[in-house]
């Protein structure tokens, strides 16, 4: 069967001013991992990554019709879904006959609400691989659909109100190292892929997945939804192996290590350094975790095998609102486990929110003196966002007010807030995120951390856009939080 695989992304709208900076533009390996199973399995398979620069609606269907699909993937994000409504008008229009399958992150959170839509024939609930190689094959031989497990889909599915068809539940992957790697093949070149100059030294740089799964409880993770709370990875030799490949075919000179927890099975990460430095290989990467799952001595290893940067979900610097969102850790390990990150050389990046359900204004002038005392390199401030399925999502009914006729507006965007949590406002929780940026960066040293970030060693075209952007981060800091521009450039960068 001929399956297309779409990224969904808005399309251009020449009335709206061009970004300050092209948003972080990753590889959707998602997708990739789905296209390389179903192509092992005998299917013709193709990417249309709308992230990747502008797609118009004629562009889209140009290449809709070359290709010719039977059936039409959509990655679906909660940010997604109007535009991938779009799409699927776009494509049923083309052809009728066309089926429709929408995945990710918000059908796993929210999948009666997709299998509901009448824009969508199918949602698929959990890992996509094995679910699309079945659901594909049952397709194609005229098997019962129904015995696809994970998948939700309505009896008529063009009626909203038609019977609820909901098969049993998807199990997680165990053996991750039975996938093949993502088909990186069928994506725009990765040297092409405009990856945020904040989170890679080195260019070109792409991203790697070495596990599935996370077992904390923070509450507002999306992920958990679709990956679920059982940890699973990659053997080191499988990573290692993946990196070397993206060395020698593509050129990639940093990686991004994608997992959510990826420090968690430390036993397994001092392998994947072992192996590096064994092999020789000469390249930078960096990850996120939780501060929990570190120690002195991993973080070393860790350093002497190429890692750089380290971006910890820390979230707050409310004790009492720490334990309200379930994150696991204390302020003072926090504190501490950075201080270990940057005595092994490694940089410490803190990731924070603002406007938890539980959130005050002094609950919040905390986080920022918090993160203003830490020796963290850099910062981001997101407004809380309130996604379907998490716990977040039903606590947040209770403590404030949900943006809820707009997806769009959970994209994180700094004019835009999907939850104001009571006592608060929309314009108090946009000024002081502008106010956190401008007094966490009120420090001339992060922001020639930033400069020399963006210089890298080698990219000359790397340098000359980080000049243009130093540039803008220095108005901001002359001109002060109400005129400047740093939560617009910050905001996406991770």
């Amino acid at each position: 069967m001929r399956v297309l695989l779409i990224h969904p992304a808005d399309f251009p709208d020449p009335s709206r001013p061009p970004p300050l900076l092209p948003p972080n533009q990753a590889p959707p390996l998602g997708l990739a991992y789905i296209a390389a199973f179903l192509r092992a399995a005998g299917h013709d398979v193709a990417i249309v990554d709308m992230k990747h620069g502008h797609h118009t609606r004629a562009e889209l269907m140009d290449a809709v019709r070359a290709f010719g699909p039977a059936l039409v993937g959509l990655g679906l994000y909660t940010v997604t879904v109007p535009v991938a409504e779009e799409i699927s008008d776009l494509i049923k229009a083309w052809s009728s006959e066309a089926v429709i399958v929408v995945g990710g992150p918000h059908p796993a959170g929210a999948p009666e609400e997709c299998a509901r839509n009448p824009h969508f024939d199918y949602a698929a609930v959990g890992e996509g691989e094995v679910m699309m190689r079945d659901l594909v094959d049952a397709l194609e031989s005229g098997s019962d659909v129904r015995g696809v497990a994970g998948l939700w889909f309505t009896e008529i599915p063009d009626d909203p109100e038609s019977e609820l068809i909901v098969n049993a539940p998807r199990g997680w992957i165990g053996e991750l190292d039975s996938l093949p790697w993502p088909a990186r093949d069928l994506l725009p070149p990765l040297s092409s892929y405009a990856m945020t100059m904040f989170q890679y030294r080195e260019w070109p740089a792409t991203t790697i997945y070495t596990s599935r799964g996370c077992p904390y409880s923070c509450i507002f993770c999306e992920r958990r939804e679709i990956l679920g709370n059982k940890f699973r990875v990659h053997s080191a030799d499988y990573v290692v192996d993946e990196m070397e490949h993206l060395i020698e075919e593509y050129g990639i000179k940093e990686i991004f290590f994608y997992d959510d927890t990826f420090t968690l099975d430390a036993r397994r990460v001092e392998a994947i350094c072992d192996t590096i430095v064994a092999r020789g290989l000469k390249i930078s990467w960096n990850i996120s975790t939780h501060v929990n799952t570190v120690t002195r001595e991993l973080l070393m290893k860790m350093n002497a095998a190429g890692c750089w940067q380290i971006a910890y979900g820390i979230e707050t610097g409310d004790p009492r609102v720490m334990k309200d969102i379930m994150k696991g850790t204390t302020v003072d390990t926090v504190r501490e486990r950075i201080q270990w990150t940057v005595d092994a050389g490694i940089e410490a990046k803190g990731l924070f929110m603002i406007g938890h359900p539980t959130d005050t204004p002094e609950t919040i002038a905390r986080t920022v003196e918090f993160a203003r005392s830490l020796p963290i390199a850099s910062a981001n401030f997101k407004i809380t966002t309130p996604f379907v399925g998490t716990p977040l999502r039903d606590m947040a009914e209770d403590y404030g007010v949900i943006a809820k006729d707009d997806y769009r507006n959970y994209m994180g965007d700094p004019q835009e807030a999907a939850f104001v949590t009571n006592g608060l406002t929309k314009e108090f929780l946009m000024g002081v995120q502008r106010r956190a940026y401008y007094r966490f960066y009120s420090r001339p040293t992060r922001l020639a951390r930033i400069a020399r970030t963006m210089a890298g060693r080698q990219n000359l075209g790397k340098w000359y856009e980080g000049a243009k952007i130093m540039g803008r981060l220095l108005r901001h800091q002359t001109l002060g939080p109400s005129q400047g521009v740093l939560p617009t450039i910050l905001e996406f960068e991770h």
